[in-house]
């Protein structure tokens, strides 16, 4: 084959291509009062919907040391999305 050939050959648009979406992943930062957030097991999850994040984020409140909580995207690196008040 040439290379002629291989040039001529038809090409995907870019928006033609598979339609993927990204997915983003979302964790909560708590701001504490006193000591690390690594106690509380929600600090630990990551979240696949931004609804199950703010009631997690909702749940932190009920730790007296948690000031306040921010949603971020799990990337990095971390992208803000939102604060969650009590």
């Amino acid at each position: 084959m040439s290379i002629a050939a291989v040039m001529d050959e038809p090409r995907l648009e870019i928006s033609e291509a598979v339609g993927v979406q990204p997915r983003h992943t979302f964790r909560l930062r708590p701001i504490m009062r006193q000591g690390t957030a690594s106690s509380i097991p929600q600090a630990w999850e990551r979240f696949d919907a931004i609804t199950d994040a703010r009631a997690a984020a909702k749940s932190m409140y009920h730790d007296d040391r948690v000031l306040r909580v921010f949603i971020v995207i799990d990337e990095c690196p971390p992208q803000f999305v939102e604060w969650v008040d009590r």
